[in-house]
């Protein structure tokens, strides 16, 4: 993702069904609008952030809603609907949200989203402190 975030590991089902992990985003940072492929619940532990859900609109991404967040805030992630969104810290604190998905969320391929043709683009966003294993296959991806 760039710009210092990082995605930390925490725990991954062996089956790769379900991840718990921390999104660490540094202030004057913020992710690609991007989707997840799973539903999940996010919880906000540290920082402020702002969240802004998006759907794809004829060849362009509508703004559907945007919300300040503060710590002790959650909020579910339930594609279609509710599952592109990009965020971003508001206050100069590094924000930290913990992330529970129903995918390998760093290591599944999923997109971002291009803001100005909505166009998507495929992307691994990977963890800082785990690899991603694809069969046989071991491979480390940055974000």
């Amino acid at each position: 993702m760039g710009g210092g975030i990082g995605q930390w590991l925490i725990f991954r089902a062996a089956d790769r069904s379900l991840t718990l992990f921390s999104l660490v985003v540094p202030p004057g940072a913020m992710t690609p609008v991007h989707d997840h492929l799973a539903w999940g619940l996010v919880g906000i532990h540290r920082g402020n952030q702002d969240e802004e859900f998006y759907r794809p609109d004829g060849g362009r991404l509508e703004l559907v809603r945007q919300r300040p967040l503060d710590p002790g805030d959650f909020y579910t992630l339930i594609p279609p609907r509710d599952d592109i969104h990009r965020v971003r810290p508001t206050s100069d604190e590094t924000s930290v949200a913990i992330h529970l998905l129903a995918n390998d969320t760093g290591c599944v391929w999923r997109h971002t989203y291009d803001e100005q043709t909505g166009e998507a683009s495929p992307f691994r966003s990977g963890y800082v402190n785990a690899e991603c294993v694809n069969g046989t296959e071991t491979f480390a991806v940055g974000i």
